[in-house]
C-alpha cells in the first residue's frame, strides 16, 4: 500500500512546508482533498484584501519586467498598490543581471520513490540571470506584500528558501545561460513593507548538497507513510496555535479553536491563499520544465 496521491503530484514549497508544519493538514488537504469549514484569519474583508491586492501587485511588476511602458502599468492606481509599485521601481534590488529575465517561471525536477515518481516543481515571480563567458549566474527575486517584513531567522527556516535555489541548479540546463553553479545563485526577498531592505541569502555548493539531503528524506518519511494515522496534528501549544492553528481552515475539525487569527500577526500573505487543488496536484508537461537528475 503507498500514500493515495496522483502519480502526477508535484510537491512545491507550499505542500511540503503543511508536511512540516503540521502533518495532519497535509492529509486533509493534499490527500483527504477536504473543502475548507473555516476562514483562514479575520477579518474576512481584510483577508480578501490582502490577497486581491497582493495578486494584482504581482500582476504589475510582472508587467513591469516584461518591459511594459511603466506609465501605462502605473496608471490610475488606488492606495496601496500606487505606492508599492512606486516603491518597487525606487528599491528594485541593486546588481541584478540584465541579460535574461524570467517572470513567473515554473521550473520542475523529478524525484523517484520506491513507490512512485513525482515531480519537486517551483514557481519564480522572477529570475534574472547573465553569462559571461564559462560562468552563468542567477537571482532569484521573490515578491512579498505581507503587512510586515520576514524576519531573516524565520525565512531562512522557511522550505522556500531551500527549494528554490535547489530546484533552479538542478533545472538550469533548460536555459541558454545555464547551467549555472550553485555558488552563483542567491535569492532575494522582497517587501512592500520594508522596501529599502531585502533579505538575500547566497547559495553553495554545501547548501546546495544540504538541500538535496533533507529534500530526500523530507520526501523519503512523507511518501513511506500510509493513513490518516500516519500524519498526526502538530501538538496543541500556544505557539502552535497562535502561529499555525490560528491561520488553519481545519482548526474546528481538530479542536484547536473557532476564531481565526488577526491578519496583523501574518508573516506571509501567501499563506492565506487558498490552494487551487486541482492545479496543485495535476501538473501537465506544458506547465513545467521537466529535466532528469
Amino acid at each position: 500500500m503507498s500514500l493515495a496521491l496522483p502519480e502526477t503530484f508535484a510537491f512545491t514549497q507550499s505542500s511540503l512546508q503543511t508536511f512540516v508544519d503540521c502533518p495532519r493538514r497535509f492529509w486533509l488537504t493534499y490527500v483527504a482533498r477536504l473543502p475548507w469549514p473555516a476562514e483562514e484569519a479575520a477579518p474576512m474583508d481584510e483577508r480578501e484584501r490582502l490577497l486581491q491586492w497582493g495578486a494584482r501587485f504581482h500582476h504589475l511588476v510582472e508587467r513591469l519586467e516584461r518591459g511594459l511602458d511603466p506609465a501605462r502599468v502605473v496608471q490610475d492606481l488606488d492606495y496601496p498598490l500606487d505606492e508599492w509599485v512606486a516603491s518597487y521601481r525606487r528599491h528594485r534590488p541593486r546588481d541584478l543581471p540584465t541579460q535574461y529575465r524570467h517572470v513567473e517561471q515554473v521550473l520542475s525536477v523529478p524525484y523517484r520513490s520506491t513507490q512512485a515518481r513525482y515531480r519537486l516543481a517551483a514557481r519564480y515571480d522572477l529570475i534574472a540571470a547573465e553569462r559571461q563567458g564559462d560562468a552563468a549566474r542567477a537571482v532569484i527575486v521573490d515578491w512579498k506584500t505581507s503587512p510586515r517584513p520576514g524576519r531573516r531567522t524565520q525565512l531562512q527556516q522557511r522550505l522556500q528558501t531551500l527549494v528554490y535555489p535547489y530546484v533552479l541548479v538542478e533545472a538550469s540546463s533548460v536555459f541558454p545561460w545555464g547551467p549555472v553553479d550553485p555558488e552563483r545563485v542567491s535569492m532575494v526577498y522582497w517587501f512592500t513593507a520594508a522596501p529599502d531592505t531585502p533579505v538575500v541569502f547566497p547559495y553553495s555548493p554545501d547548501l546546495h548538497a544540504a538541500a538535496r539531503t533533507r529534500l530526500t528524506q523530507l520526501l523519503d518519511d512523507l511518501l513511506a507513510r500510509e493513513t490518516e494515522a500516519d500524519f498526526p496534528k502538530v501538538p496543541d501549544t500556544p505557539e502552535n496555535r497562535r502561529r499555525l492553528c490560528g491561520y488553519c481552515v481545519y482548526r474546528s475539525r481538530c479542536n484547536r479553536g473557532q476564531a481565526a487569527a488577526s491578519v496583523d500577526e501574518l508573516e506571509d500573505v501567501e499563506d492565506l491563499a487558498p490552494v487551487d487543488l486541482e492545479a496543485s496536484l495535476e501538473f501537465t508537461l506544458e506547465d513545467v520544465e521537466e529535466i532528469a537528475f
